[in-house]
């Protein structure tokens, strides 16, 4: 929970880890605790870039409703928006709005379109100060990671660090599950 909150200081935060560790339940709750944000959860439709954009701005306008109007207007004039002016029209909303929003692509590795991944790449490239993105993922998504790591831009959380250590499966197993195990137990069970 403190390295997601220390990320915001960067564009993009970065959950990736197998299924099962526990991606989304931890990134939930922690942006409960924090008060809440825009959530997006993808599947394999939302790989058309049109509806990806669609959706992103509808999910912001959940957070900051007077922003994305224009985004929208130019999603519905094409059968295929271009992701540069419906992005710039929207980040320029999201700019003039100050107030601090992250949005969460959950299950990112879903999305299989390098036009949504050129669109991701725009969003993190050109956001205002005030917008922090999270995406949990099964595999390191087509974006750039590299330089977004150089520029200290980017927080990652991986397997390793959602695994429990041997203490904190002993205290989740025997403290709060109440099971009373032997250590070789909690082990096996780690």
């Amino acid at each position: 929970l403190d390295r997601l909150d220390a990320g915001l200081e960067g564009r993009l935060t970065l959950v990736s880890a197998p299924a099962g560790f526990g991606k989304t339940t931890l990134v939930a709750d922690w942006l409960d605790a924090r008060g809440g944000g825009a959530w997006l959860s993808l599947d394999e439709a939302d790989s058309e870039p049109g509806r990806f954009l669609v959706y992103v701005i509808t999910a912001l306008r959940t957070v900051a409703p007077t922003v994305g109007g224009e985004a929208l207007t130019l999603t519905e004039t094409s059968q295929r928006p271009e992701h540069e002016p419906v992005l710039t029209a929207l980040l320029n909303d999201l700019d003039d709005d100050h107030n601090p929003i992250v949005l969460v692509l959950d299950d990112f590795h879903t999305i299989d379109s390098r036009p949504v991944d050129a669109a991701v790449t725009f969003l993190l490239e050109h956001a205002p100060s005030n917008l922090h993105v999270v995406i949990t993922t099964r595999e390191d998504p087509r974006l750039p990671l590299a330089r977004l790591r150089a520029r200290g831009q980017l927080t990652e959380l991986r397997a390793s660090d959602l695994r429990f250590t041997g203490e904190e499966a002993a205290a989740f197993l025997n403290g709060s599950m109440e099971l009373a195990l032997t250590a070789v137990d909690v082990a096996r069970l780690e």
